[in-house]
């Protein structure tokens, strides 16, 4: 008897820990809930066994168990980049490399940067200003152990950009919190991929955002640039406080983006099947924070 009440309590606690509410709480450690999980799942398999082999339990009762068992075995998935800046600087654990401008981390252990940009006067267009941006951003990114050449004739452009090195796999769940107190610019979450490195995917957050500046997923292909989808919902970020937004991409190829849990955007986008090598944060006008970070692999569909 107290074996099945070990039992139907442990089932219970793991009922309670992974639950949607508890799953839908904002980024946390992903290793020390990843062993916490494990080991839970570990002893509550023993405790199965034994009840199976003292035959102290219905058979149909054991067998839910060990389901039950085997459906959240398979919500350990693998982190592929975690980062929370808990140590204070972004120089390691993971390593960033800062590609251009300046980045400091802040006394509530987040990255920040400030790139000062003034609105567009009326009437003129930002279309003709993204094309530099990209070819910028492209050269920015090449990989570390490439010299940089110098080019005194090319226009200055502001910005800044960050990446660190991580590979991630093609179903991915991007889960971060991000601050923003921008008025004007954007700011990008970028997959890298390639060698030298170059974007892939970019998710494109504009400040002030509206119908004419939605958020945006990118593909980038050569020096091509295509829009895959638009939100058709601005929710309006730039107040100062934390904000969550999450970026999904399954294995069928069913991609979405969250805002505070609330989705803003929903496509099919399978063109890039490969890993992809690490991520860059891209500041192009506006003060932003980021942390903390999180990209796993995404979670298998629920079998019938």
């Amino acid at each position: 008897m107290k074996i099945l009440q070990s039992v139907t309590w442990i089932t219970l606690f793991l009922w309670l820990l992974c639950s949607p509410p508890a799953l839908a709480q904002p980024v946390s450690s992903p290793e020390a809930n990843r062993e916490a999980l494990k080991s839970l799942l570990e002893d509550l398999r023993n405790k199965i066994d034994e009840a199976d082999k003292r035959m102290i339990a219905h058979p149909r009762f054991i067998e839910e168990l060990r389901s039950l068992v085997e459906r959240y075995k398979a919500k350990l998935r693998e982190v592929f980049l975690f980062e929370d800046f808990s140590d204070g600087n972004y120089t390691k654990n993971p390593e960033w490399s800062v590609r251009a401008g300046q980045f400091q981390i802040t006394s509530a252990y987040r990255l920040r940067s400030r790139v000062r940009i003034t609105p567009p006067a009326q009437g003129s267009s930002s279309e003709e200003e993204e094309k530099p941006l990209e070819i910028l951003l492209r050269e920015l990114l090449k990989s570390a152990d490439k010299k940089r050449r110098d080019e005194p004739s090319a226009p200055a452009v502001r910005q800044a950009v960050i990446r660190t090195l991580a590979r991630i796999g093609p179903a991915f769940e991007m889960d971060l919190s991000f601050v923003s107190e921008s008025t004007w610019g954007a700011m990008e979450l970028v997959l890298l991929g390639g060698s030298p490195l170059v974007p892939r995917y970019r998710l494109i957050y504009k400040a002030a955002p509206s119908r004419e500046r939605p958020i945006e997923i990118v593909r980038v292909r050569g020096s091509r640039s295509y829009i895959i989808e638009s939100a058709t919902q601005y929710p309006a970020l730039d107040d100062g406080a934390t904000h969550r937004i999450q970026w999904m991409r399954d294995a069928t190829g069913h991609m979405q983006v969250l805002v505070d849990g609330k989705e803003i955007l929903s496509t099919v986008e399978l063109f890039y099947r490969d890993d992809f090598k690490g991520l860059a944060l891209v500041n192009r006008g506006g003060t932003y924070e980021w942390g903390p970070i999180k990209i796993l692999q995404a979670e298998k569909a629920t079998q019938p």
